[in-house]
């Protein structure tokens, strides 16, 4: 969320570009007959420019997506990488723009025009520069297809129709939860986009100089963290925000990688170049940055601002500058933000009367959380011949601000909705110690002494992972069945500075 007060004043509800489960939540994937008609309706919307559209859309991403991630010789180091690449593909001549955004989320993504965003949680994972390159020339590679620019016209128009479908309901939540979905289909590559930016990202690794393995390499290691993150959340489905929910996995797409880079004899010149990486992303922010807030388990906890909650039961959280999203395996979604009111304006009345001013609840009940007034309401909204559920409540936070809960529902039922309240009624402020508590993690490379073990490494690892030696192998592939070498360069986590 954002990092100073007043910023969060002078916001306003928007959406995250990336949230997975709305998908199946709220519209069913088409057949091929169904995605053509969809294709030929929203031609309209073709961008004539594609450089235009990747420039109007770069500060929204950098807003989505926690800004730009800085640190000393890290963005010139991936730029090179970048340029090194786009300088062998078929757009060498475009104005390229590499960027490292400001978030944990595994993911690496492009638009029209030679934008190229890379998170620096997927930094993290990464092994060696090598497969750091065959991630930015599987994403050049959707550029030079103009893969942006075809989902980009069916997505605006799907937004669209999200937009008619809140004012057909007189709903502003629906309006924007239908531009969410648009969001999302941005997102989407088709099977067959993802094997062709697949086999150009080989093509360019290649006259690049690097090893084409590389981009096998890294499909694996997102098989990896996938199979990780499916243990660690403890319920089988793993990570609902990560690079396989924006570049679909197919059981081949690693087999074509790997035959594609055999077929072919290069003249390397970067090889795979794990000790120039890892000196590079020594001492890098690793998961949630505090002055954004942290997600620990299902709590949300700010450090700045100095609150914290809990999403329901089976909640996954993610979070942006914007706001904290949730979901669950059932499609069912949840947002937090904080809102500006005037002051003296109570709760009930702000959400009758100024944030839901459209949906015109009826039934309104007032509460408290944690010694502050509260209200909330339930309605139901008709939506392409189904209904949804919308859940809000608003809790007094300073006399400016409410703390605003939105879910989103396919069903509701009595159990679901005590989860729902549980979660408003765990909104409370936070002392200063408790806030002063919180220290970013910090990726430190450590070089290994004599006698250090796999398992001493593992405990001395700063954070809560639930399984750390899990962690430190998933960070470190090269520690599966082996011994830590001794003078070898190892990531382990560290906690860094308090904000």
């Amino acid at each position: 969320m954002v990092m100073a007060r007043k910023k969060m004043l002078a916001y306003k509800w928007r959406h995250l570009l990336l949230v997975p489960a709305l998908a199946a939540g709220l519209m069913a994937v088409p057949s091929r007959s169904q995605a053509d008609v969809l294709g030929d309706l929203f031609s309209v919307f073709e961008p004539s420019d594609d450089q235009n559209t990747g420039a109007a859309q770069h500060p929204k991403i950098l807003t989505k997506f926690g800004g730009e991630y800085k640190q000393v010789g890290l963005n010139e180091y991936i730029l090179d990488i970048g340029l090194r690449l786009a300088a062998v593909s078929s757009m060498k001549t475009l104005p390229w723009h590499f960027t490292v955004l400001n978030t944990p989320v595994i993911n690496a993504f492009a638009l029209p025009g030679g934008y190229v965003y890379i998170t620096r949680g997927l930094l993290a994972l990464a092994n060696n520069e090598a497969e750091v390159a065959g991630v930015l020339a599987h994403e050049i590679g959707h550029v030079t297809a103009r893969h942006g620019a075809a989902r980009q016209s069916r997505a605006t128009g799907i937004g669209l129709l999200g937009a008619l479908a809140g004012i057909l309901t007189g709903s502003e939540a629906v309006q924007q939860i239908g531009q969410q979905l648009g969001g999302l289909y941005v997102a989407s590559y088709s099977r067959e986009q993802e094997y062709e930016a697949d086999q150009l990202g080989v093509k360019y690794l290649g006259l690049a100089g690097y090893p084409r393995e590389a981009m096998a390499d890294f499909l694996k290691r997102l098989q990896a963290q996938s199979d990780y993150a499916a243990k660690a959340s403890g319920n089988g489905g793993g990570s609902q925000f990560d690079f396989f929910a924006s570049h679909p996995q197919t059981e081949d797409r690693v087999a074509r990688a790997e035959d594609a880079a055999q077929k072919a004899h290069d003249d390397l010149d970067r090889d795979y170049d794990r000790k120039r990486y890892l000196s590079h992303i020594d001492k890098m922010l690793y998961g949630d940055d505090p002055k954004e807030g942290i997600i620990k388990g299902r709590e949300f906890l700010h450090p700045v601002l100095k609150f914290k909650f809990t999403a329901p039961e089976e909640f996954q959280l993610i979070n942006s500058t914007e706001a904290v999203y949730g979901q669950d395996r059932n499609g069912n979604v949840m947002v937090f933000d904080l809102g500006k009111k005037e002051r003296g304006v109570a709760p009930a009345s702000y959400l009758k009367n100024v944030w839901l001013t459209k949906l015109k609840p009826t039934k309104v009940q007032t509460f408290d959380v944690y010694g502050a007034s509260a209200a909330g309401t339930g309605v139901t909204v008709d939506q392409n011949g189904g209904r949804i559920y919308l859940s809000a409540a608003v809790v007094e936070f300073t006399d400016g601000q409410v703390a605003r809960f939105m879910f989103q529902t396919k069903s509701m039922t009595s159990a679901l909705q005590q989860k729902i309240t549980a979660s408003v009624k765990s909104f409370q402020p936070i002392s200063k110690d408790e806030a002063g508590d919180v220290r970013p993690l910090e990726i430190q490379i450590k070089a290994v002494k004599a006698g250090e073990t796999t398992e001493g490494l593992a405990k001395s690892m700063a954070g809560e992972a639930p399984d750390k030696k899990a962690l430190l192998l998933l960070l470190n592939p090269e520690l599966e069945g082996k011994p830590p070498v001794k003078g070898e360069e190892y990531k382990i986590l560290r906690y860094g500075e308090a904000s």
